[in-house]
């Protein structure tokens, strides 16, 4: 392979016209580069006295621009907004089916004599007086937030007097109430 390249590497034709160009530490050669003065502009006093008149001229320009551009992060806030509240559905979503899961594996759905005693349940008829229709429950969560519980007090206040969920399965949680209070 090492004769290899050696002849390839003597074969090759140099052209004598073709060099470098020395660049003398600048990507560019001398005559591409602007010099400074034609760089900067210079104002005289006559351009300075038009300036105002110049920005009067451009105001209703830079309003509508400034308008525009006002109404686009408008647009991306709602729509930032709108994303953050699909992540918030869809991670309750995700915490849903866990807490579903969980209970399943638990066998939290199946009552057993020993889970009925450790948990008193009221009864959903009217004739023992301790139905509880939806809107009394919801009224109830709603003052206790207006006394300052937090979701979790709520919940646990909700299990201890035995009141059920809605489904009538399962028991309450602060993330469920807290769904309720949006």
């Amino acid at each position: 392979m090492s004769d290899f390249l050696r002849n390839l590497r003597s074969t090759q034709k140099k052209d004598p016209t073709h060099q470098r160009k020395p660049l003398d530490g600048h990507y560019f050669p001398q005559n591409d580069r602007r010099l400074i003065k034609d760089r900067r502009t210079t104002y005289s006093p006559q351009d300075m006295n038009r300036l105002p008149e110049k920005l009067g001229e451009m105001l209703p320009e830079i309003l509508e621009h400034v308008a525009n551009l006002t109404e686009q992060v408008e647009k991306q806030t709602s729509i930032n907004e709108d994303i953050a509240e699909s992540a918030i559905r869809r991670n309750n979503a995700i915490a849903d089916f866990f807490e579903i899961a969980n209970q399943l594996m638990s066998n939290d759905l199946i009552p057993s004599a020993a889970n009925m005693a450790h948990r008193p349940m009221a009864t959903t008829s009217y004739a023992s007086g301790t139905h509880y229709t939806k809107d009394d429950i919801l009224d109830m969560i709603q003052s206790m937030r207006n006394q300052g519980s937090t979701f979790a007090i709520i919940a646990d206040y909700l299990k201890e007097k035995g009141i059920p969920t809605f489904s009538g399965r399962g028991e309450w949680h602060a993330q469920t109430i807290h769904r309720l209070c949006k």
